[in-house]
């Protein structure tokens, strides 16, 4: 069974991933994709489904084809970022 493991966009591997999650803030919405930004790195996310630049999402993505495309965008508004990214970092050191 698969499931999606949260990633950093750094850490994405389009040849190995399969279903990951992505937490960012929409920096750009197109016709088709959009770019989302984890304060780092950006990256392209296929997606027909509605978001707006500056909105902070987690999008579950499936991998096909070195793509990129999204299967569920939760809307995170409410989350504090910089907070987010300090708890993450303090988890990476600790070893989850």
């Amino acid at each position: 069974m698969l499931y999606y493991k949260l990633k950093k966009i750094s850490e994405i591997d389009l040849s190995k991933d399969k279903k990951i999650s992505i937490i960012g803030r929409v920096l750009d919405v197109n016709d088709g994709f959009f770019i989302l930004s984890d304060g780092k790195n950006k990256v392209e996310i296929l997606s027909e489904k509605n978001v707006k630049a500056g909105q902070i999402v987690r999008v579950f993505c499936s991998i096909e084809e070195n793509k990129i495309k999204a299967d569920i965008i939760q809307n995170l508004d409410g989350l504090d970022l910089n907070l987010y990214k300090e708890v993450e970092e303090l988890y990476s050191k600790i070893g989850d």
